[in-house]
């Protein structure tokens, strides 16, 4: 609920924290030493922000302890007192503007109707008492002060079970487990709605004060949330630049070939020897190559993940009235263009993984090739890898220049960005005297010829750059041809006839250079898009700047067709990454709606209706497929499990004991505490136990320190509070966990406060504990109620994570197969020309870019919800064989390696039918690539449908059918070539078109490649049905196979 909080201040892991360096590179080594406090202050993270979010949150059950010391106060609600406090809680103030009014909205209308079933509960309950006995003398007893009850009745109580149980199943709320433990006690339906109105507004006081807290004190919006989060992803970017950097200039003195032994390790292979592994450790802690790369995969894996959080929250953000200077059409178009950033970043992550699939395909990784080989072949194998070696090592000293203008220009863009869009202040040495915003052609002229990120000649300074390096790259192509003995003339890029080529009588040599030279064209081009698309960024920013948005804040309104969607959302399925439960945060839980097409099958037992008869089956159909649902099945677990404490208040001898133990808050810790795994279930347990425990004992300290004075009592309450909700912040997988924290210590200290104000005798019987028994008594019945939870998470079955895990990674293949199907269609759409305006909403074009990105931004966030259920594999017992953990991360990574490869294509693709240049020539030869791409169908719908076949075995759990092969790579190069000779002559490899399709053919291969892995890994986990037959002959101890026994058959015969 609040991690997008958490992402803005400083919650980050090692990848975030080497993304965020200072703007030179350079690490802040101070010449002065830092005094212990501050590197203290630095490790835990805090600031202005965390601080004023921590203050506000513990503020309102402060707030509410302290009302109640307020004799008319305490007077109003008595003994329900301490729900204000609580409610005041669990509204959660600290959340953004825009999600804290939806949740207030629908928690009120929640417990509105949960107050109408109350009283219908109260009615059932007085009716079943009213004809069953005649109405004894009134006792004194029940729930609320001054309630005079009658005794225990058994169809009274019958009755309030069984709407406990219902109102469990279907809904599970706090207000009803209350009243309905109540209810039998009650004798008129006056005693019942006065008691239902004190409950309604203890809830509705506990929220107002929420309300206020959040709204009046420090408010905080979703587009300042979405704002800073940008600011970190812009600051991440400028350090995946720097990562880049490091791992590129790497490659000028180091093996590149040398892989990382663990990546390449089959997890169903037996292990390598002890004295293998810790050379192949201490050799790969020396490689610095192989370092480099991790350390830029784990940023852009961080930044991936930061990605899918602001697009969850952006949604809030452009649904809320705000004031400020970005609109939510800016918002939205500033993450689209961070995204046009982040995307070929993602492609030089893989630069590491090339190089590996280069050495595995060439036997250079594989020892036992070695073993086997001769040594004249071992030798020629050696001195062919350092040959190579040597030539890329040359080769990317060559680039060294050129690459790391090109990422200082890349970086001064990024930060004139946060600059010029006020998500960053100038630094005082370079801040002019005028701001950028105001600036006069005079006051540029004074600045002289320096240009720095801020200035407004920033942009065509970014685009100089920009055009130096797509120049200067012809000279690094030149370079490569010369390694290869090409003798070329200085006008060989502009002379588009000259016939100079590779070599093609030697057809490996000439595929293997044609392989090399597009991975040179995959690093430029991807480097050079990079760049186009910080020019981009920076453009908007400078737009933003001209048009006085930047100037001064301004009310925005949402559009009624905003708000008109806000309203549909909250009544149809969609995903719920972006309005997470405590449950889903802790459990690292992400619902995704993959599409009415995975969920839908169709019907074999059933033909679509025809009349009205027969829809009106399917509905009693709907009905019966909802009670048999995994929801369905969720909530009778719970009610099960609520009841199983819940008795208490409906047997004779112990109706008493749980309304005096006040036994209904272990129901309640069981409806919070239940979850829908096994795994989450023990992690659930034993974290909130712990929890409890904690708070017990900080319950006693808040009390003892201060001598019981009621005073400090509430301020070191309030101490405490504010310090747990850092938890909260900065873990939000223990969010629960501090939520029941929070919830005993009102308990505790609110109870004792409670009959410190109002008096023992107005208790209604329940005893009047001192603090030290309160407590562990409090301990003891959330730890029960805890226990239950956790019982009645194995019982009858246990849903593992695991099995959790598998569902949800079928569903992840869909919806890769989902995406590549887009994908598929965009570049088909491109090479025919039939995009139309991609500005025009309308357009086929622009309609695929929206489909391709919602696709993508939910693949994401599917993905970390995959690896959160991995990590919580590890929490669940094992009975029988052990869980393939290994397989399943390797299936997570291959899909995320496919996505971020179909993302490649679909982006490179722009450039075969959109040409940045106005050169005749380039234009010919990208109309003439175009025809031969469409002739050829340059993608395949095979993906799609080896992807949609195995999301449904990994699903369903059935094994693949046999002789299932990995698609064939598209083999592009050699299919245009067989088409026109000269297509792809490297005279044409300074055109951008050129590089593009270098990228797409570079990129299919990984697909090619990572398909298989793909099959082989999904093969070992759910099997592959066999149909093969082997009989063995005793007499000849031969194998017979089925087709030769048939043949046999058929000679005899």
């Amino acid at each position: 609920m609040a991690e997008p909080i958490v992402n803005v201040n400083s919650r980050q892991d090692s990848s975030m924290e080497a993304a965020a360096e200072d703007k030179d590179g350079t690490s802040t080594n101070l010449p002065r030493e830092i005094s212990l406090g501050k590197r203290i202050w630095d490790k835990l993270g805090l600031n202005v922000g965390t601080l004023v979010l921590m203050l506000k949150g513990s503020l309102p059950p402060t707030i509410a302890i302290a009302i109640y010391q307020d004799t008319g106060f305490a007077t109003k609600f008595l003994t329900t007192g301490y729900l204000v406090a609580i409610m005041a809680i669990i509204s959660f103030a600290i959340l953004p503007r825009a999600k804290f009014i939806q949740t207030m909205v629908l928690n009120i209308i929640a417990v509105l109707i949960a107050a109408a079933i109350a009283i219908l509960v109260v009615y059932c309950s007085v009716q079943a008492r009213t004809h069953t006995t005649h109405p004894p003398p009134p006792t004194v007893g029940g729930p609320s002060s001054g309630a005079r009850v009658a005794g225990y009745n058994s169809s009274a109580s019958a009755v309030c079970a069984v709407w406990l149980f219902a109102t469990i199943y279907f809904v599970n709320t706090i207000f009803v487990t209350v009243a309905t433990t109540s209810a039998p006690q009650f004798v008129t339906m006056h005693q019942g709605i006065a008691f239902a109105k004190q409950l309604l507004e203890s809830f509705l006081t506990g929220f107002g004060i929420a309300t206020g807290v959040s709204l009046l004190l420090f408010p905080m919006t979703s587009r300042t949330i979405v704002l800073k989060q940008t600011a970190g992803f812009i600051s991440g970017l400028q350090g995946a630049l720097k990562a880049q950097a490091s791992y590129l200039q790497s490659l000028e003195n180091k093996n590149m070939f040398d892989a990382s032994p663990a990546s390449h390790q089959d997890p169903s292979s037996p292990g390598t020897p002890k004295s293998q592994m810790q050379h192949e450790k201490s050799q790969q802690g020396k490689d610095s190559t192989t370092l480099e790369a991790k350390k830029l995969k784990t940023t852009i894996g961080a930044l991936g993940e930061l990605h899918g959080k602001i697009a969850g929250e952006l949604v809030f953000a452009r649904r809320e009235i705000a004031y400020g200077k970005l609109d939510g059409a800016d918002l939205k178009d500033l993450f689209k263009l961070t995204r046009g950033v982040f995307l070929p970043l993602t492609g030089m992550s893989s630069i590491a993984d090339i190089f590996n699939r280069v050495a595995e395909n060439r036997g250079w990784t594989s020892t036992d090739s070695k073993a086997h080989s001769g040594l004249e072949e071992k030798k020629k194998i050696e001195e062919t890898k350092e040959m190579d070696i040597k030539q890329w090592n040359d080769f990317m000293k060559s680039l060294h220049g050129p690459f790391e203008v090109m990422t200082q220009a890349m970086d001064e863009g990024l930060q004139h960005t946060l600059y010029a869009l006020e998500l960053a202040k100038l630094p005082k040495e370079t801040t002019p005297k005028v701001p950028v915003a105001e600036q006069t052609p005079r006051d540029i002229e004074a600045l002289g010829d320096i240009i720095e990120p801020g200035d407004k000649r920033f942009a065509s300074y970014l685009t100089r750059r920009i055009d130096n390096f797509y120049n200067q790259r012809k000279l690094t192509l030149a370079t490569w041809c010369r390694q290869k003995g090409l003798e070329l003339d200085e006008n060989l890029f502009k002379n588009p006839t000259l016939p100079a080529d590779v070599d093609r009588n030697d057809l490996s040599q000439h595929q293997r250079n044609q392989r090399q030279i597009y991975l040179i064209l995959y690093m430029e081009y991807l480097l050079w898009s990079t760049g186009r698309a910080v020019l981009d960024l920076v453009r908007f920013a400078d737009l933003k700047v001209e048009e006085g948005n930047m100037k001064e804040k301004r009310f925005i309104f949402p559009g009624l067709k905003r708000i008109k969607k806000w309203v549909y959302s909250t009544l149809q399925l969609e995903d719920t990454n972006t309005e997470q439960t405590p449950d889903d945060v802790e459990t690292g839980g992400t619902g995704i709606y993959v599409g009415d097409s995975f969920k839908a099958a169709k019907d074999p037992e059933h033909l679509p209706p025809t009349n009205s008869w027969e829809r009106f089956g399917n509905i009693i159909r709907a009905i019966a497929h909802l009670l048999s649902s995994v929801e369905s099945a969720f909530g009778f677990r719970v009610a099960c499990a609520t009841l199983t404490i819940g008795i208490l208040a409906y047997l004779h001898d112990t109706q008493q004991f749980f309304i005096r133990q006040r036994l209904v808050w272990a129901m309640i810790m069981v409806s919070i505490g239940m979850t829908t795994t096994a795994g989450s279930g023990i992690f659930g347990f034993l974290g909130r136990t712990a929890g409890t425990a904690i708070a017990m004992c900080t319950s006693l300290v808040i009390w003892y320190i201060v001598d019981g004075k009621t005073g400090g009592v509430i301020v070191f309450l309030w101490f405490f509070i504010f310090v747990e909700i850092y938890f909260i912040l900065k873990f939000p997988r223990f969010i629960v966990i501090v939520i029941l924290s929070m919830v005993t210590q009102i308990l505790i200290i609110g109870y004792e406060l409670e009959v410190r104000k109002i008096g023992a005798a107005t208790l209604n019987g329940q005893p009047a504990y001192p603090i030290y028994l309160l407590a562990p008594y409090r301990l003891a019945c959330v730890a029960g109620g805890m226990f239950v939870a956790f019982i009645w998470t194995f019982i009858p079955y246990p849903i593992t994570e695991r099995s959790q895990l598998r569902k949800d990674l079928g569903a992840s293949l869909y919806l890769l197969a989902n995406f590549y199907s887009i994908v598929h269609t965009t570049i088909r759409t491109r090479i025919r020309g039939e995009g139309g305006d991609p500005n025009d909403k309308s357009s086929p074009g622009n309609q695929l870019d929206k489909a391709r990105t919602k696709v993508y931004a939910k693949q994401m966030s599917l993905l970390g919800g995959l690896r959160q259920h991995s990590a919580f594999t590890s929490w669940e017992p094992t009975f029988g064989g052990k869980f393939p953990k290994a397989h399943y991360d390797l299936i997570i990574e291959e899909v995320q390696n496919i996505l971020n490869y179909m993302g490649l294509i679909s982006y490179a693709s722009k450039d075969i039918s959109e040409n940045p240049t106005e050169d005749p020539n380039q234009k010919s030869w990208l109309k003439d690539l175009g025809k031969l791409l469409s002739s050829v169908n340059a993608t395949s719908h095979e993906i799609t449908s080896t992807l949609a076949l195995l999301s449904a075995s990994v699903s369903s759990g059935s094994p693949l059918p046999p002789y299932l092969h990995p698609p064939q790579a598209f083999k592009l190069s050699e299919r245009l070539e067989a088409l026109d000779a000269d297509i792809l002559s490297i005279k044409h490899i300074s055109e951008p078109g050129y590089a593009g399709f270098a990228v797409m053919q570079t990129a299919s291969s990984l697909i090619s490649d990572d398909m298989r892995k793909l099959i082989k890994n999904v093969k070992a986990l759910v099997g592959e049905v066999d149909f093969s037959f082997h009989v063995i002959s005793t007499a000849s101890s031969s194998d017979d196979s089925l087709d030769t026994l048939v043949g046999r058959k058929g000679k005899n015969d």
